[in-house]
């Protein structure tokens, strides 16, 4: 290994924790089930660890987004294999539908920790109607727990919500930190997302707006947080609430996906601003 790949030192502010386990890579790799149709993209592409890994099981095309070029040592021989492409540059700012080209089908990343809820998002919206329908992701366990969370309770969230109602979300396993160099401070899990459903709906601003204005303020019921929204889309919040037959004072991580499901069925109907 050269000096530049040795004197390299990890940026850990925007989520530089290489994974260095290859137990771990084995059943990520397992996980995502790779055939040689398959078009992948990986999210931070770091030192080509994961990346060479995907590339080894012969898919059809790799695409790989990294916004650090002092790894450029790491990477830049890899674009030898005809099957990668490497785009640097902010996943975030990046759009995705225009330069993902072939669109990919299956995302098998190890996220920056800091972006994960945005980055899942612009993947639902930019990606997931062009044909994305799997993501093997690693993300930090306490993000894992709002993700997969499938019944009511604290640590729902707008995305696992999201989620949930586009398909199906689950943790597979557990990473501890010295999986890791640099090893984080926090525990890890690696879970999986199947998109099979309702393929538009993190696009649809009704949707958004509901999921963003319930939980805008935990502690209030979902009738204080919805009161005004609502009637500015000429609908009762209390008259709703009855007609559902909930508990005036229900809060919004207390609703199933199901509840979600008849509530945007009434909401999703009006087409006000938001």
């Amino acid at each position: 290994m050269d000096s530049k790949r040795t004197s390299f030192k990890a940026n850990t502010e925007i989520g530089q924790n290489f994974l260095v386990d290859s137990n771990i890579l084995d059943r990520i790799i397992a996980a995502a089930e790779i055939s040689q149709n398959d078009i992948l993209f990986e999210i931070g592409a770091g030192n080509g660890v994961l990346t060479k890994r995907l590339l080894s099981v012969r898919p059809a095309f790799l695409h790989t987004v990294e916004i650090d070029r002092r790894l450029a040592p790491f990477l830049e021989p890899l674009k030898a294999n005809p099957a990668l492409s490497l785009t640097w540059g902010d996943v975030l700012k990046i759009p995705l539908a225009e330069t993902l080209l072939p669109c990919p089908a299956k995302l098998v990343a190890n996220l920056p920790y800091h972006i994960t809820t945005p980055v899942i998002w612009k993947i639902l919206e930019e990606l997931a109607p062009h044909g994305l329908w799997k993501m093997i992701l690693m993300v930090q366990k306490e993000a894992a727990d709002r993700l997969v969370c499938p019944k009511p309770g604290k640590n729902r969230s707008p995305l696992g919500i999201t989620l949930q109602a586009m398909g199906s979300v689950q943790r597979l396993f557990e990473v501890p930190p010295e999986a890791f160099r640099p090893a984080p401070k926090v525990n890890s899990s690696v879970i999986s997302v199947a998109l099979h459903r309702s393929i538009g709906l993190a696009r649809d601003a009704q949707w958004r707006g509901l999921l963003r204005q319930s939980f805008e303020q935990r502690r209030k019921t979902l009738f204080n947080n919805l009161k005004a929204w609502l009637g500015s889309r000429g609908i009762d919040a209390g008259i709703l609430l009855d007609k559902l037959h909930w508990d005036p004072r229900v809060r919004a991580e207390e609703l199933s996906g199901e509840d979600w499901e008849k509530l945007f069925a009434v909401v999703g109907t009006k087409k006000g601003g938001l």
